[in-house]
C-alpha cells in the first residue's frame, strides 16, 4: 500500500498505465530488450538535435523581439542539452534498467534536478529550473519525433506519473483514464482541479509511486483515504467493490436535489453555478440544473492544438456553449497563461518562481494580439447570449482600465466589420491577490462585477505555493488571515453594490459552506460534480448560524481551530457515506 493525498475523491480500480511528461507530452514508460539499446541511442541524439535547433530558433526570436539578455535563457539551455556527462547517464540508465530513452530522460534529469534544489550555493539552486524545463523539452522532443512513443491511453488505464501539467493533461485521453496518481502535486495543483472537474480520482504525492508501479499492474486507488493498492489480493479488491457501491449509492442518494431550489432553511434562495473546462462540461452543469456557468476557464481549447485557436475557433465552441446554456449566464475568462499553465508554442523565459512571473492579465497585455483575437470571440458570442468577460490575475486599477481600452478599440473593430455584439457587455475582476483584495472599493468601481478566486489568494496570502508539494503544509484554506481578506472583500463589494461570486476550490467543500454563508457571500460557482453535495450543505444552512459561525471562526487563531469548529457544527449530509472503506482506519 502507497500512502499519498487525496485531491479527487473516488474510488478506482484499473491497469496502472505509467508515463513520463514532458512540458507538452506525455510518453509511456516501457521495458526494451538488449537488441533496442542502439535504436534508443539513436533516438536520443536525433532528440537532442530537434531540441537544440528548437532553442536556437526561440533564442534568435527572443534576441529580435526583446533583447539579448533575456535571449541568454535559452542559450544557457541549449549548453545544458549539450553536456555530455547528461547523455552519458541517460544512456547508461537506458542499458543498466533496460527501460526506453523517455524513462530515462525523466530519471536522469529529476535526479539531476533534486540535487541543485538542495544545494548551498544559491546560484546552483537557481539552475535547477532551467535543467528541469530541458528536461522537459527533450522528452517532448521524443514525442514528437520520428518512431516516437506517443501515449494512446487504453480503456481503464490508472495513469501513473510524476506530475501532470494541465497542457499534458488536456492532451490525454481523458474518457479513457479511471484514476491518477502522481509523485507530484497536492490537492490545490491546476492538475487536481482539472482531476476534479472532471470527476476522475486522483492521488498526489505518493513518492514511490514510479519506483513501485509498473505498466500493467493492477491497482486500486483509494482516493478518499488518499492510498494506493498495487497488486492487491483478491480480498482487498471485494472490499474496495463494496466500496464503490457504497459511494455510488450516496451520489444517488443525492440525485432527488437536482430538481430542487438552492435555498436555506431559514428560506434565502440562493444563485449556484457550475466551474467548466470546456464545452462538454456544459452538459454535467446541465444535468445538475446550474443556474449558469460562474466560470469558463478558457485554457483548455488553448492546451490541446499545437497553434493559437483562431477567433472563428474560439468563437465557435463558446457560441455553442453559450447556445445550450442559454437564457443562463455565462462568465467567460481570457486565459490565464503563466505560472504552470504553459503553451509549448507560446514560450516564456524560465522563472525561478513561476507563481511569481507575468501571468493572467498582465500577461495578455503585453501580447495585445492574443488577447484582441479572444476579445473578438466573447463580443460576437454576446450578441445572443447573456455573456460576460472575466479578467484573471488582476492587481489593480491600472489593469482594468488598459483591458477596457483595448474592449473599445475591438468593438470599434467589429462594428466597423458589421459585426454584433453586446456594447454593454459586462466585465469582471477575478480577485486572487492580496493588492486587488486590499484596494476591493476602488477595483469595484472600475469593473460590473467580482469573481473571489480562493486558489491563488490562498497561495499569495500564505506565500504557500499551490504546485509545490514542499509549501502543501502551509496552504491553508481556512487560515484566520484568509477568511478576515474574504470578508473584507465581501463587504466591499456589498458597499459597491457589486455582484460577487466566489469560484474558488473552497466554494466546492460542503464542509465551508456554512461559514462562507456567514462571511456574506451569496452566490457560489463550484464543478459540476460537487453541486449536489454544496446544495445539499446549503439546504440545511441557516444564515444567522451562518454569521455566528463566521464571527467564531474569525476570532481563531490557527486553520485547525477553524477546521475543529466547522466539522464540530456540520450537519449530517444526505448520502453522506460513512465508512471511507478498510484503508482508512489502517494505520
Amino acid at each position: 500500500m502507497l500512502k499519498g493525498t487525496a485531491v479527487s475523491a473516488g474510488v478506482a480500480q484499473g491497469t496502472a498505465y505509467v508515463l513520463s511528461c514532458g512540458y507538452r507530452a506525455a510518453v509511456p514508460q516501457r521495458s526494451i530488450r538488449p537488441s533496442e539499446i542502439d535504436g534508443e541511442r539513436m533516438r536520443l541524439d536525433s532528440a537532442v538535435a530537434r531540441a537544440e535547433a528548437e532553442l536556437s530558433a526561440l533564442q534568435d526570436d527572443l534576441r529580435e523581439k526583446i533583447g539579448a539578455t533575456q535571449a541568454d535563457i535559452f542559450g544557457a539551455q541549449r549548453l545544458i542539452l549539450g553536456d555530455a556527462s547528461l547523455r552519458d547517464r541517460v544512456l547508461h540508465t537506458v542499458q543498466e534498467k533496460r527501460i526506453n530513452v523517455e524513462a530515462a530522460v525523466s530519471e536522469v534529469f529529476e535526479d539531476y534536478t533534486q540535487n541543485l534544489e538542495t544545494a548551498a550555493d544559491g546560484y546552483l539552486r537557481g539552475r535547477a529550473a532551467d535543467i528541469r524545463d530541458v528536461g522537459r523539452r527533450l522528452l517532448s522532443s521524443l514525442a514528437t519525433g520520428p518512431s516516437s512513443a506517443r501515449a494512446e491511453i487504453p480503456a481503464g488505464a490508472i495513469v501513473v506519473a510524476d506530475e501532470l501539467l494541465p497542457s499534458v493533461t488536456a492532451r490525454l485521453q481523458l474518457d479513457n483514464v479511471r484514476a491518477f496518481v502522481t509523485v507530484r502535486g497536492n490537492k490545490f495543483s491546476h492538475s487536481s482541479i482539472l482531476a476534479r472537474s472532471l470527476g476522475t480520482p486522483a492521488v498526489a504525492g505518493v513518492p514511490s509511486a514510479l519506483a513501485q508501479i509498473k505498466t500493467g499492474d493492477r491497482l486500486i486507488v483509494d482516493a478518499v483515504a488518499g492510498v494506493v493498492f498495487v497488486n492487491p489480493e483478491s480480498s482487498i479488491e471485494r472490499e474496495y467493490d463494496r466500496l464503490a457501491a457504497d459511494l455510488k449509492s450516496s451520489k444517488e442518494q443525492l440525485r432527488h436535489l437536482v430538481d430542487l431550489s438552492t435555498v436555506t432553511l431559514d428560506g434565502t434562495t440562493l444563485p449556484l453555478l457550475a466551474n467548466v473546462n470546456k464545452f462538454s462540461d456544459t452538459e454535467a452543469a446541465l444535468l445538475n440544473k446550474a443556474d449558469g456557468i460562474g466560470l469558463y476557464r478558457t485554457e483548455f481549447t488553448f492546451s490541446i492544438r499545437s497553434t493559437f485557436p483562431t477567433e472563428d475557433d474560439q468563437f465557435e465552441y463558446l457560441e455553442r456553449a453559450a447556445e445550450r446554456m442559454h437564457p443562463r449566464k455565462m462568465v467567460f475568462r481570457l486565459v490565464d497563461l503563466g505560472g504552470d499553465k504553459i503553451l509549448p508554442y507560446f514560450p516564456l523565459p524560465p522563472s525561478r518562481n513561476p507563481s511569481l512571473a507575468e501571468r493572467g492579465i498582465r500577461l495578455l497585455l503585453r501580447h495585445v494580439d492574443l488577447l484582441k483575437t479572444q476579445l473578438r470571440a466573447f463580443l460576437r458570442v454576446s450578441a445572443g447570449h447573456p455573456v460576460s468577460i472575466l479578467l484573471p490575475v488582476v492587481v489593480g486599477i491600472e489593469d482594468v482600465r488598459q483591458v477596457r481600452v483595448v474592449v473599445r478599440q475591438v468593438q470599434d473593430e467589429l462594428s466597423a466589420e458589421g459585426k454584433r455584439f453586446d456594447a454593454a457587455v459586462p466585465i469582471g475582476a477575478m480577485i486572487e491577490v492580496p493588492s486587488a483584495a486590499l484596494m476591493i472599493r476602488n477595483l469595484a468601481k472600475e469593473v460590473d462585477f467580482l469573481s473571489l478566486g480562493t486558489n491563488d489568494l490562498v497561495q499569495y496570502v500564505l506565500a504557500a505555493d499551490r504546485e509545490d508539494e514542499t509549501t502543501a503544509p502551509y496552504y491553508q484554506p481556512l487560515h484566520p488571515a484568509v477568511l478576515r481578506l474574504i470578508e473584507s472583500v465581501v463587504e466591499g463589494a456589498r458597499s459597491a453594490g457589486r455582484e460577487l461570486t466566489i469560484c474558488g476550490e473552497m466554494a466546492g467543500d460542503p464542509l465551508h459552506t456554512a461559514l462562507l454563508l456567514g462571511l456574506g457571500l451569496r452566490e457560489l460557482s463550484v464543478a459540476p460534480g460537487q453541486m449536489l453535495e454544496v446544495k445539499d450543505a446549503i439546504r440545511q444552512t441557516r444564515l444567522d448560524e451562518a454569521r455566528r459561525l463566521a464571527s467564531v471562526a474569525l476570532e481563531l487563531g490557527s486553520a485547525a481551530e477553524v477546521e475543529a469548529l466547522l466539522n464540530q457544527n456540520r450537519p449530517a449530509r444526505s448520502g453522506h457515506p460513512a465508512s471511507v472503506g478498510p484503508a482508512a482506519t489502517r494505520p
